[in-house]
């Protein structure tokens, strides 16, 4: 805003000080303007951290809301040197022998001819080898080029099917090609011909030949299915369960897959920390920035009334009380995983449909209340809308009120100057007409003039 600096010199009167007092008290509504502008963001940010505190408990509910929600298995090897296991949840509980009678192995050619070096030339100008891996092939060209050359063009090509090429070094004089499946298996096998420069056959200017057979993976499941596949790990013999193969055996072992009570005991007690934690944040709130906020409450209430009420369902286990989760009497959820564990080996099928029942499974509804909620209709949207409605609202009364505080104080700067100088102008006419009495004091008669 602008200022005269002068202001006051005619008259004496601080003006400044008087200005600045009088735009103090214009500017009161200005100040609670702001500060209703800053509690509104304040609640704004609030609710951002609710929306965060539900999506967090959301995410543990969902957990839970599905049938596949339980079906977490563990699988164990009896011989991990023989073979390591891994379930998913299409498992089921049960126990298999397993014996690994062979391990897969990729196929191998290497030349037989020995060459010079890894820079001596091959063959004649034009010369192809072609290789070929089931009913796919690449071709390169080999001919007047080195070990080291042909080396690249393999591993280098497009095209290549599968098979790396390498150079064995067997003495000072004699080096060889070697050709690998990258791939294990019978049906990976590798086959080599070679075409001169007008595509008729010529002979193997390497001498190329087996020197390591491919091999199926071979197991024997309970003493009566034999498996067979290219690989080492085989994930479709037993379902929802993979075996890598590390060694062959000559004694059956072991395999069991489980129910993983654990796993399950963790998301139960996944929900009930973020339950916890979802609680804290909303008492935060309603003790500081959302002090008396109905939202709040209306939120808390429907959340605990789904944890502490029947989840409707036909099972024999209807309440969360039941699974191991209870209320403490500062309102926070407790957890006993002995009690979980009872109730699956009592009735896992009631005990999934505690949980996770479409309908009137508890996580489902808590998982379907607070997607509600969160979405883009949903209360939390709703009143973050209706806040920024507001502060946008606010900040233009604030840029109003401050454009008004300016024409203000330009009206009460010139106000003040006019009597700043009015008032100097009268001060200067009293010093005269001072002055002129005190002369005409000085003719009355009987007066002196000498």
């Amino acid at each position: 805003m602008a200022t005269i600096s002068a202001a006051g010199i005619g008259s004496g009167l601080d003006i400044e000080s008087i200005i600045t007092s009088l735009m103090e008290v214009e500017q009161i509504p200005l100040q609670n303007l702001q500060v209703k502008a800053g509690d509104l963001l304040t609640q704004v940010s609030a609710y951002g951290t609710l929306r965060s505190a539900l999506a967090t408990f959301q995410d543990s509910a969902s957990a839970l809301s599905s049938t596949d929600s339980f079906n977490f298995f563990t699988a164990a090897s009896g011989n991990e040197e023989a073979f390591t296991v891994t379930a998913d949840n299409d498992a089921a509980v049960g126990s298999y022998s397993i014996s690994v009678d062979n391990l897969a192995a990729a196929h191998k050619l290497g030349s037989t001819t020995a060459i010079a070096s890894s820079s001596t030339l091959i063959g004649n100008a034009g010369d192809q080898m072609t290789i070929t891996i089931g009913t796919e092939s690449f071709t390169v060209d080999i001919g007047a080029r080195s070990l080291s050359s042909i080396q690249d063009l393999i591993n280098d090509a497009t095209d290549n099917v599968g098979v790396s090429a390498g150079i064995v070094q067997e003495s000072d004089t004699s080096f060889h090609l070697v050709l690998t499946s990258e791939n294990t298996g019978l049906d990976n096998q590798i086959t080599v011909s070679f075409t001169d420069d007008l595509g008729g056959a010529i002979a193997d200017p390497l001498g190329m030949a087996q020197i390591q057979a491919a091999e199926d993976a071979q197991i024997t499941i309970d003493n009566t299915y034999v498996i067979s596949r290219s690989g080492n790990t085989i994930d479709d013999a037993i379902e929802g369960v993979s075996i890598e193969l590390l060694a062959e055996t000559t004694a059956a072992s072991q395999l069991t897959v489980s129910r993983d009570a654990d796993s399950i005991s963790g998301a139960v007690s996944g929900l009930v920390e973020s339950y916890n934690s979802l609680m804290s944040s909303i008492a935060e709130l309603r003790n500081g920035e959302l002090n008396g906020d109905g939202t709040l409450r209306l939120i808390e209430n429907q959340i605990r009334s789904i944890m502490g009420g029947s989840a409707g369902v036909d099972g024999i286990f209807k309440y969360a009380s039941q699974a191991g989760i209870t209320f403490e009497k500062d309102g926070t959820l407790s957890f006993d995983s002995a009690e979980l564990t009872a109730a699956l080996e009592t009735d896992r099928g009631a005990l999934v449909d505690l949980f996770s029942n479409e309908d009137n499974g508890l996580a489902a509804r808590l998982d379907s209340l607070v997607e509600s909620m969160l979405s883009t209709s949903g209360l939390i949207d709703a009143k973050e809308d209706g806040l920024n409605s507001r502060v946008d609202s606010t900040n233009d009364q604030i840029d109003r009120m401050e454009y008004r505080l300016e024409l203000v104080e330009k009206r009460y700067r010139a106000q003040y100057t006019a009597l700043d100088t009015l008032m100097g102008q009268l001060q200067s006419t009293s010093q005269w007409l001072t002055g002129q009495l005190d002369v005409l004091s000085g003719l009355t008669p009987g007066s002196s003039n000498n």
